[in-house]
């Protein structure tokens, strides 16, 4: 009769004391690293989505931003914000990103651009020079965040500042009041509706009229 032999593998309790310590501590602490480098990839690539996903623009040159004004007659709206601002994150899913989604006021009722006080990349100011968005926005004292302006193509705030969150279902018809108001002072006879939602019932009344 032939006989076959084999050796059985050892159980998971039996393989954890043949380790000797020395290979037990590589081998947690290659899961260790396994699983911080893990999450951190995710956490990256869910950043990066988040940054494609986003449609409110990010502030890159002033010069640029105060020709478009002046072209088109617009009040510009700069949001400066932060990464680690909870109410940042807020205003922006709440009620700024909407708003932009909505393809209704972007470069049609006025110019909007975030500004990010942590990002270290300088950018052209209005007089072309290089500024760091931190350094520009401790020179407006709008460093606390959020804080939302309202300026004309020459930097003038020409509506009253938005800081912080009190209300978040009203600040959408704050910031219509704001852009009526940018409007008187910058000598335009027209303004918008009280809210997104007449706004938006507004638009498609004057596109059905055409």
């Amino acid at each position: 009769m032939k006989i076959i032999s084999y050796s059985k593998a050892p159980s998971l309790e039996q393989a954890q004391f043949t380790l000797s310590p020395p290979l037990f501590f590589l081998v947690l602490l290659s899961l260790i690293v396994g699983m911080f480098l893990t999450n951190h990839f995710a956490y990256a690539q869910s950043k990066t989505a988040d940054a494609r996903a986003s449609h409110l623009k990010e502030v890159w040159d002033l010069q640029q931003i105060a020709a478009l004004s002046k072209q088109k007659n617009l009040p510009i709206m700069f949001m400066f914000g932060a990464e680690y601002c909870e109410y940042c994150k807020l205003l922006i899913e709440e009620v700024l990103e909407p708003m932009a989604l909505s393809g209704l006021y972007d470069e049609k009722v006025v110019i909007m651009r975030h500004v990010g006080i942590d990002d270290p990349k300088p950018i052209p100011d209005w007089n072309g020079n290089l500024i760091k968005k931190s350094q520009w926005a401790y020179q407006l004292n709008a460093d606390l965040t959020p804080t939302v302006l309202f300026m004309d193509s020459t930097g003038k705030e020409v509506a009253s500042r938005i800081i912080g969150v009190s209300e978040i279902t009203l600040y959408a018809g704050l910031i219509h009041q704001n852009i009526n108001t940018a409007y008187q002072n910058m000598g335009r006879e027209q303004s918008i509706p009280a809210t997104p939602e007449l706004l938006y019932l507004q638009t498609n009344e004057n596109a059905r009229a055409k």
